[in-house]
């Protein structure tokens, strides 16, 4: 009978603790030896991209992956559903997108919801493009900081309109939100991270061959990636930017991005289906995309 007891707890001890889409206690973790390997190799990452430039893509993934770990560990467990958006746009802003608009577990939810996640992943998308400009220049003026931090500035104006305005009253039924299917249970996953890092690489290389060898201008080939992902283009940018600085206009290219990730997001939230005031997110969408292009080209 005590051996019994004692083997239970045992499998209690040993099994991840997933109840109702919540996560391995963060406790747990720290206990193996994985999370201090992880944390170790990314240290150790960042003494190489030190003297190789070129693989600071590494070890800006691998810390994106961290931090995601961490953000949802603390605070996605009992969040509100905008904040799980928060939080899941800094690792996909594209599927917050698609799982938000398209998932019939989230067609319960008010217009007021639905608009404040995809509000908030669009912040998160911003403020990584922000970390991703400072992470990857080895100095660079304010002013190309200007297209991201303006549609930021405007995406935090829409969230405190959407949150107070009457236009946008919450429904009152209290029901329990469903989860995201993104919650990151390991601190950082290297399978992912040599993935991406390779993804980002290969843009690179087929970036600078478009241009150099087929003669196409390089803001076609960076729209057209950054339909699909803007983070992977923007780190692709700065990549090939830290190796041929003279040859960049980096600010029409930064622009070329916000453009593409406005008209991508814009075309998932006409075509979701649990949105219908799609009108409303557009308009941000286009007119903060207009007002970053209008400053930032005042400015610089």
């Amino acid at each position: 009978m005590k051996d019994d007891e004692q083997a239970d707890g045992d499998q209690i001890t040993l099994t991840p603790l997933i109840e109702e889409g919540h996560q391995t206690p963060l406790g747990y973790h720290f206990k193996h030896f994985h999370i201090w390997f992880d944390m170790g190799m990314l240290a150790l990452m960042f003494v190489v991209a030190s003297y190789f430039p070129l693989l600071k893509i590494v070890p800006l993934v691998a810390s994106l992956e961290l931090f995601s770990f961490f953000s949802f560990h603390l605070l996605a467990k009992n969040s509100r559903f905008q904040l799980q958006g928060f939080l899941g746009g800094f690792i996909s802003s594209t599927a917050v997108f698609l799982q938000t608009l398209n998932d019939k577990k989230f067609a319960a939810e008010s217009e007021k919801n639905l608009l404040l996640t995809l509000l908030f992943a669009l912040c998160a998308m911003l403020l990584e493009c922000l970390f991703i400009v400072f992470f990857l220049a080895d100095s660079l003026g304010f002013v190309y900081y200007l297209p991201f931090l303006t549609q930021l500035l405007c995406v935090a104006a829409a969230i405190l309109y959407v949150s107070f305005s009457s236009r946008f009253a919450s429904s009152g039924i209290a029901t329990r939100t469903a989860d995201f299917d993104m919650l990151n249970d390991h601190p950082i996953i290297w399978k992912y991270v040599a993935k991406l890092s390779l993804i980002i690489l290969a843009i690179v290389y087929s970036m600078h061959f478009i241009s150099s060898e087929l003669g196409f201008p390089r803001s076609i080939s960076t729209l057209l990636i950054a339909l699909f992902e803007a983070h992977a283009i923007l780190a692709s940018v700065m990549t090939q930017w830290s190796i041929q600085a003279q040859e960049f206009d980096l600010m029409s290219l930064f622009i070329v991005i916000l453009l593409g990730n406005t008209l991508s997001k814009s075309y998932l939230a006409i075509s979701g289906a649990n949105l219908s005031k799609y009108g409303f997110f557009v308009g941000i969408m286009v007119g903060s995309f207009i007002l970053s292009a209008a400053v930032s080209y005042i400015v610089y």
